[in-house]
């Protein structure tokens, strides 16, 4: 028989936000977002967006994506409302009903990345505001792992330094603390 079980207390992460922008608006996504997250601590190399199509519609093929972690070390139940804001961000951008920014929070866990999204998918869980959670990498031996449905981006040599970056970021504000 095991004992000792119960509710337990969540592991605080770091957070991030996956931006993707039109090129017209990058030197001007992190002001808007900083009355919320703050000015990012940690950035990862800006990328054109073009291993995919599915954006171009929408926002055009002029697109660049980066990630931009904040000093927002809380426990992972705030990502929905943080989603929600980025919505309303997005929704600001909009140009003839079209998004010129998409951008998608998450955080990063000691074992794990997670991003938010509005779209529901099998391997989604819902998290609450109509917002799911999508578990985007794992860690084992000491590295993040992809899953078979882990975005391309986030599966870069480049994002992954990123996501390890954020990793010892987090780790050395628990250890403060």
């Amino acid at each position: 028989m095991v004992f000792g079980g119960g509710i337990r207390k969540p592991h605080k992460v770091v957070f991030f936000n996956a931006i993707l922008v039109d090129i017209r608006y990058e030197n001007i996504i992190d002001n808007c977002l900083s009355p919320i997250f703050g000015l990012p601590k940690i950035v990862s190399k800006k990328f054109r967006f073009s291993h995919t199509s599915y954006y171009e519609k929408e926002m055009g093929n002029n697109l660049v994506k980066y990630f931009a972690c904040y000093d927002i070390i809380d426990y992972p139940d705030k990502l929905a409302n943080y989603k929600r804001i980025a919505v309303d961000i997005e929704d600001f951008f909009k140009e003839n009903g079209k998004r010129k920014v998409n951008i998608d929070p998450g955080y990063v866990a000691m074992e794990k990345v997670v991003a938010a999204s509005t779209k529901n998918f099998t391997h989604r869980i819902y998290i609450g505001e109509s917002i799911y959670a999508d578990l985007q990498l794992y860690r084992k031996n000491k590295k993040y792992v992809s899953l078979p449905w882990t975005f391309y981006d986030y599966q870069t040599s480049n994002t992954l330094a990123f996501f390890e970056e954020c990793r010892k970021f987090l780790e050395e504000k628990l250890n403060v603390c």
